[in-house]
């Protein structure tokens, strides 16, 4: 299923749709205790086709950049399919293959603007003294009684300012660019298009956008206080409320005007 690029184009251009965090994750977890069985099923073999392909020298770094964004569309096509197509299938969560090329261009994007936006506070870091001090530490280690205190040997204004920079560039360019994959799957646009389509209705409502990052985050972590087993529930969880998020703000639950009708439904019987 791929909606119009034309479809994007006029939301784009619409009144934004607004924010309601409280409500996403609520939908969230009620979507996660409806569908526990596959969301759970899903989430550890994911884990493990992850786990096993790192395992491979080299050619696994180059198999999982090709399976992450696969993977990680699995969630949203999967309650997509079951709430707009009223389909549970478990196959659903792999429907990434079928677009696969523009998955992963999208995510090679991603990923390369993140870096991207690091940069800067990376070379203060290494202007301040950083490398010089990470390399200390891996000569040392693992015979190191005490963790080197980096404050005490590097620039420390160079060091805050970098710290700044890294902080306020990952934050801004990952979260405009959250929704990319999304985008790239269930519209007709290329990657580009995706990326710049992403940065504009994310930037609509950022600030709430990034609280709800922020909120769904600490959520997920929180599966381990108890014993890392409530990571099997919050992860699936809040990918689904991420899912309602994107859903509701590109109104994908709408239907498709773009989509040619059949005339028969305009005939009185």
């Amino acid at each position: 299923m791929s909606l119009s690029a034309s479809r994007l184009e006029r939301l784009l251009q619409e009144a934004p749709v607004p924010f309601r965090l409280g409500e996403y994750i609520s939908r969230g977890i009620q979507f996660m205790n409806q569908n526990f069985g596959m969301l759970l099923a899903f989430f550890l073999v994911s884990t493990m086709i992850s786990f096993f392909i790192q395992l491979i020298p080299i050619a696994g770094l180059i198999a999982g950049l090709l399976i992450t964004p696969v993977l990680q569309i699995g969630y949203a096509q999967f309650v997509y399919a079951t709430e707009q197509e009223k389909r549970a299938d478990f196959g659903e969560f792999f429907k990434g293959f079928n677009k696969i090329g523009p998955l992963v261009a999208t995510y090679l994007l991603t990923v390369l603007l993140s870096i991207v936006a690091l940069m800067p506070g990376l070379l203060l870091w290494f202007q301040a003294g950083m490398l010089n001090w990470f390399m200390g530490l891996m000569e040392e280690y693992p015979f190191i009684e005490e963790l080197p205190d980096p404050l005490q040997m590097v620039d420390n204004g160079l060091f805050w300012l970098g710290l700044l920079l890294i902080i306020v560039g990952g934050l801004v360019v990952s979260s405009l660019l959250a929704w990319s994959l999304n985008i790239a799957w269930f519209f007709e646009v290329g990657p580009l298009e995706a990326l710049n389509a992403s940065r504009k209705l994310i930037a609509r409502n950022w600030f709430s956008f990034l609280i709800f990052l922020i909120l769904a985050g600490l959520i997920s972590v929180s599966g381990a206080l108890l014993c890392g087993v409530g990571l099997l529930y919050t992860i699936p969880a809040m990918a689904c409320a991420q899912f309602y998020a994107f859903a509701e703000s590109s109104r994908l639950f709408e239907a498709d005007t773009d989509q040619p009708q059949d005339i028969t439904d305009h005939f009185i019987a």
